[in-house]
């Protein structure tokens, strides 16, 4: 198991960031961890930032992706339908649409806006690109 990151969520320490086989856990705020599970958001975009070390290319088509609600606590099990690299935010959102790949219903412009704005995404994008995984309720 490669180096995790603890979060605090209600008082208790939650291991996130790491992968366990196959299954990859990960962290993912409120309102994406709901929209992912009513079915609307269905692309989870990724980067390998600085921030948060962990290796997104190591995630396959049938693989469990474990998001873990960093406000709740809840988990959610996916599967990993396919992963895909992409050289910059735009152009996944041009090919894989704002609507399955954002919780918000937002244009290109504002998705690259908000993409960017995590923590290390920017620079961790333009160095190295950005993973669309397109995932599936289990």
């Amino acid at each position: 198991m490669e180096k995790e990151i603890i979060i605090n969520i209600n008082g208790n320490p939650v291991p996130i960031e790491y992968s366990d086989g196959n299954t990859h856990i990960v962290g993912l705020m409120d309102k994406p961890f709901g929209a992912i599970k009513s079915g609307k958001k269905r692309v989870e975009i990724r980067a390998n930032s600085d921030e948060r070390p962990f290796d997104y290319s190591t995630v396959k088509a049938s693989h469990t992706l474990r998001f873990i609600n960093e406000e709740s606590g809840e988990s959610m099990d996916t599967r990993v339908m396919r992963v895909t690299h992409y050289p910059n935010v735009k152009v996944l959102f041009e090919t894989e649409g704002t609507e399955k790949a954002l919780s918000v219903p937002w244009s290109v412009d504002q998705g690259i806006e908000l993409i960017h704005s995590f923590p290390g995404y920017k620079e961790s994008i333009e160095k190295n690109g950005v993973y669309a995984i397109e995932i599936e309720a289990i």
